[in-house]
């Protein structure tokens, strides 16, 4: 089995793939990417809806300043072409194949699509033929109303060997920071390049271009717009790399995966739409950022059609602590896949607590902390030794969680103080609370 996701879960996590296999962590640069076999012919339309696009699998994201993260890789090198390059946007580029079809997808949160004279948001990408001559594909924006396709190079790409199309969200040449990105798809027939069977790996080098603030018709270095790029390999070919066109189908779907904090505890449920040889997951969970551990392993229906439901419920969590929790899928051959990372944040307080406030003794100011398990109205005051309130430091209606409070006892002369915390919590729960600090002027 394999990890992905459906077309609603890609918009959600806006076609970040994360997931793990034999090619490991997501490193820069790297040597190779995978090209996995599509579930069916992909219809080159630019809308990405065909699940096997939200399959869980490494590829490239293109960032400038970006670093691996999960199964996105990074880039070789980049170059500020024309500054000041302000919007710094992320595009994701990965490989499908079906049959002798490559299939390329683009998707980008870019908020200024345009382009310049030769060169304009997307991808241009040079791929080795079967007689090791250039071949080029570009998929990016042609002109003000068209984000298409083009061949070139030694050797183009005989007509009907190729095509792409691209959908911005916004207006090609807008430049006030309103377009919502693009999303594009292309295809190159390998049996036009020469190849009489599926080779196992095809070398390529990949540019990614970003052009901003360029209006129709504007100069490349005249008075407005700005440029940056990327590239995979090389920028210009003189370094390499490989698609590796593997014999693997596109992994099974996991539709969703969540997990919340549920008073002191942390439910997890996830729902898988089919599964191919699945032994099982993998529960893991890091503590504030620290190495992902097991915690409890779940068993699979190994293979089925059929819609399938989990849950976990952690109960061995500690207040006050942010937990990330993942999914290890496992086969029943040993190979293993990561759904993406959940990051929950800091866990609830177990319980109403108040903490001696610290300095103590203190001039002029000290910091009170207390705990509320669930969103309470509290009150904190001060009294005297002869139980006269001198302060209110607080009176308002909190969230759950921890707070801190700083006492500032400027108008107090020295003495010992009571500090008071009532607090009413809305599941009607009551707490109240008395510790001793002392003033030294």
């Amino acid at each position: 089995m394999r990890i992905k996701y459906t077309l609603a879960a890609v918009l959600l996590i806006a076609f970040v793939f994360t997931a793990a296999n034999s090619f490991g962590q997501a490193v820069e640069d790297p040597a190779s990417l995978p090209v996995y076999l599509a579930e069916g012919p992909i219809t080159v339309d630019g809308i990405l809806n065909e699940s096997s696009w939200s399959a869980l699998a490494p590829h490239l994201m293109f960032k400038i300043g970006g670093t691996p993260s999960g199964y996105s890789n990074t880039p070789t090198g980049h170059v500020i072409v024309k500054e000041p390059y302000t919007d710094i946007s992320t595009t994701y580029v990965k490989f499908l194949r079906y049959g002798t079809i490559l299939y390329v997808a683009l998707q980008s949160d870019d908020k200024q699509v345009c382009k310049f004279d030769w060169e304009g948001d997307g991808m241009f990408m040079v791929l080795k033929n079967a007689s090791n001559q250039n071949s080029e594909l570009k998929l990016y924006v042609i002109n003000s109303t068209t984000f298409g396709a083009e061949t070139g190079g030694a050797a183009p790409i005989p007509a009907g060997g190729y095509g792409g199309v691209g959908v911005v969200n916004g207006t090609i040449y807008d430049s006030s920071d309103v377009d919502n990105g693009y999303a594009a798809e292309g295809f190159i027939d390998l049996s036009t390049m020469g190849y009489t069977t599926i080779p196992s790996s095809i070398q390529v080098f990949l540019n990614i271009f970003d052009p901003d603030n360029f209006s129709a018709g504007a100069a490349p270095w005249g008075p407005n717009g700005n440029f940056a790029k990327q590239w995979w390999g090389s920028e210009w070919g003189s370094e390499f790399r490989e698609l590796q066109l593997l014999e693997v189908v596109v992994p099974v779907e996991l539709t969703s995966f969540t997990a919340a904090y549920v008073g002191n505890s942390v439910e997890l449920n996830w729902i898988t739409a089919t599964e191919i040889n699945n032994k099982g997951f993998e529960i893991q969970r890091s503590s504030e950022g620290s190495d992902f551990i097991k915690i409890t392993f779940i068993e699979g229906h190994g293979t089925t059609t059929e819609k399938q439901a989990y849950r976990f419920v952690d109960k061995n969590i500690t207040p006050n602590t942010r937990y990330s929790y993942r999914l290890k899928q496992v086969d029943f051959d040993g190979q293993f896949n990561y759904s993406q990372v959940l990051d929950l944040g800091k866990s609830l307080p177990v319980k109403f607590e108040l903490s001696q406030n610290y300095p103590n003794p203190f001039n002029p100011s000290t910091t009170v902390t207390f705990s509320l398990p669930v969103k309470s109205d509290v009150s904190l005051n001060v009294y005297n030794i002869l139980g006269k309130n001198v302060m209110t430091v607080l009176n308002q209606n909190l969230e759950a969680g921890s707070h801190q409070v700083n006492l500032d006892a400027s108008a107090l002369t020295s003495g010992i103080y009571i500090y008071t915390i009532s607090a009413m919590g809305e599941n009607g729960d009551n707490f109240t609370s008395t510790k001793k600090m002392t003033v030294i002027k």
